[in-house]
């Protein structure tokens, strides 16, 4: 009898000893609070991949406590995003949730509201901004918010960035929502604008048609994506309108070493984005085009993304009220309010909730 109870309390023994090292397993290959959207820490030093799996290519390790946001999750993988906007994949068990969720992470950024004085402000403002704004269709949510809050019309006029910013140094508008960070501090810089603030962001993508002829899918940075291009001779639709992307794209060259202007295989159009991202698809060509648009015309196109991730496609925007000092008859208070709106918590939690396609199309940055 005492042979078969020590039998008996060893099994127990053994039983939950599993049972601790089971739930310890458990507990460590798939965190439940894991948000998608949200953040996550790594709990060690983990292999940043291409794709899920362990065959597609390390791009990098990240270092032990490391926070990052949870973009999707893929089996028993995460596509995460990097602080310098670089995504990827990790495999979930070394990934341990912060419990953040999209609406906390907005939250416990700091900003500070400015009291509006309505009595002071004017009765229309003049909103020059980029294509890929109006394209997303986030203007169409954003602006009828502000001016149901606070009784001001607003006429929008998108261009390039280019364009949005010259119109701005004639005074033809009252505030300018951009993304092309030099031409904006310059612009500042200037004497033509005033208070510029981060609204948001995204990313430049690279796309393509599904054959990716000049096999861009297998170079590792954006660089040696455009030599690849170039050397294949393989078509590039450019929006060629001086707009934000338009300059991204120069830029992009310029650190390639190439000049591609005045060969057959490219192609400046003049276009907005969408038109852009159309007639690229309509020649099976290669164009840059920002993430914002890509989500919402993604299903428009028989298209890929043939390269993201790397840092130097970060794509931040800014609203930069015009100078009264400049422009003394400029609409300078409505313009101001507008402003502080698209930075304020509410006009940062619209932008944080438009989506297309399932997709969020900017990540609020108002500092």
């Amino acid at each position: 009898m005492r042979k078969n109870s020590k039998i008996f309390a060893t099994i127990l023994v053994f039983v939950f000893a599993f049972s601790i090292m089971l739930g310890a397993f458990a507990s460590t290959y798939a965190d439940s609070s894991i948000a998608i959207g949200g953040t996550a820490k790594t709990t060690v030093n983990v292999n940043f991949r291409k794709g899920p799996g362990i065959n597609n290519s390390i791009i990098s390790v990240i270092k032990k406590g490391s926070e990052v946001k949870t973009l999707e999750k893929a089996g028993t993988w995460y596509k995460i995003q990097l602080a310098d906007g670089k995504t990827g994949y990790v495999y979930g068990k070394y990934l341990s949730g912060t419990g953040k969720k999209v609406e906390e992470v907005v939250k416990e950024t700091p900003k500070t509201e400015t009291k509006i004085d309505i009595s002071k402000l004017e009765k229309n403002i003049v909103l020059a901004t980029t294509t890929s704004t109006q394209d997303t269709g986030l203007l169409d949510t954003l602006v009828p918010a502000f001016t149901k809050k606070y009784g001001v019309n607003v006429k929008v006029i998108a261009v390039g960035t280019g364009e949005a910013i010259e119109m701005g140094k004639r005074g033809d508008a009252d505030v300018i929502l951009v993304h092309s960070r030099k031409s904006e501090d310059a612009f500042v810089a200037d004497g033509f604008g005033v208070n510029r603030k981060d609204v948001m962001y995204n990313f430049f993508l690279l796309v393509g048609s599904k054959d990716d002829p000049a096999k861009v899918g297998d170079t590792k940075d954006v660089v040696s994506a455009m030599a690849a291009i170039a050397n294949s001779k393989s078509t590039f639709i450019s929006r060629g309108d001086e707009s934000g992307t338009h300059k991204k794209e120069k830029d992009l060259w310029k650190a390639a070493n190439l000049v591609p202007q005045g060969n057959k295989w490219y192609m400046e159009v003049g276009q907005g984005m969408g038109a852009t991202l159309t007639m690229a698809n309509e020649q099976g060509a290669y164009t840059l085009v920002d993430s914002g648009t890509w989500y919402a015309y993604q299903d428009k196109v028989n298209m890929k993304i043939v390269l993201e991730g790397d840092k130097a496609l970060f794509n931040p925007y800014g609203v930069i009220a015009v100078n009264p000092a400049k422009y003394p008859n400029i609409s300078y208070n409505s313009a101001m309010a507008f402003a502080e709106f698209i930075t304020s918590m509410e006009g940062q939690t619209i932008i944080k909730d438009y989506k297309k396609n399932g997709f969020q199309l900017f990540v609020p940055d108002a500092k």
